[in-house]
């Protein structure tokens, strides 16, 4: 069955159990199943309280393991591509914890923007390194979900083709593909193509404006790609993400550009996306 995600930065600047509590009971009151929490400093998470905060609002936790150049496992380093994979395999035990089954978003490789395109070399480290953090994950019984994203946040994945086949140099089960919109409109020759060629390995579609702000004003038009999920009976998580200078710290802002205030409150965005699965049968 088809679970509704929803990122905590939606409403919160950075994670903090605090502003978790916000966050998942927001999330709930707008029908969402699960609640991404980025593990970006694992000093800060506290996985019994948030198992806890998403038990008390019937929802369950997702998360994703960002890497810095420090630790990127797409490295050709084995030094730097071994803190890689420690660094997810500490994030999957914090995971694991909190009461998550999947971890996701830009496993593969350092978050930002590259001075040079990637090797085939780096493309093999990853998928080495990969290989050992989806067998660990395995025994916590935690899918990986590798996230698509544009040129500007890495140069190693950035087309559904480019993480199709580095699944299957990964050759692993348990690990899926992540579409998100947004990175899908700057680097795909067709929405729907991407889908397409996604869908077998497909366990996570994220809803994403073309300026990352509220799903209904953009140029983006979901209707297709969620009808085309529907027809075909996808059972992963469809998610929704938005980013807001009224609402990200600065920090985030400056990772993802949220330089513009596209909007005043989270709830603003739930409800946009709620309203959109719920006309499109999710």
């Amino acid at each position: 069955m088809t679970q509704r995600a929803i990122h905590s930065y939606t409403w919160i600047p950075r994670w903090s159990t605090e502003g978790g509590k916000l966050a998942a009971e927001r999330a709930a009151a707008h029908e969402y199943d699960l609640l991404a929490i980025p593990l970006r400093d694992h000093e800060v998470i506290e996985p019994e309280a948030i198992a806890a905060l998403c038990r008390a609002n019937g929802i369950k936790p997702v998360t994703t393991s960002p890497l810095q150049a420090g630790n990127d496992i797409s490295s050709t380093d084995p030094d730097i591509r071994k803190r890689g994979v420690e660094r997810h395999i500490a994030a999957l035990s914090l995971a694991r914890d909190m009461g998550a089954t999947r971890m996701g978003g830009i496993l593969y490789s350092a978050f930002g923007k590259a001075s040079r395109a990637a090797t085939e070399e780096n493309v093999m480290a990853a998928a080495e390194g990969l290989h050992q953090v989806a067998e660990a994950a395995r025994e916590k019984g935690i899918t990986l979900t590798l996230e698509v994203v544009n040129r500007y946040e890495s140069n190693l994945i950035n087309t559904a083709a480019d993480a199709v086949r580095l699944i299957g140099l990964i050759g692993a089960d348990n690990v899926k593909v992540h579409l998100d919109t947004f990175h899908m409109n700057i680097e795909e020759d067709s929405l729907l193509g991407a889908l397409e060629t996604a869908l077998p390995h497909l366990a996570y579609f994220e809803l994403d404006q073309n300026h990352r702000g509220r799903l209904g004003q953009g140029s983006i038009d979901f209707a297709p790609l969620l009808q085309r999920l529907k027809a075909v009976g996808y059972e992963g998580v469809v998610g929704v993400e938005a980013f807001s200078s009224t609402v990200s710290h600065p920090d985030i802002a400056a990772g993802v550009g949220a330089w513009r205030p596209l909007f005043a409150h989270g709830d603003e965005v739930a409800e946009d996306g709620r309203r959109l699965l719920v006309a499109n049968g999710f």
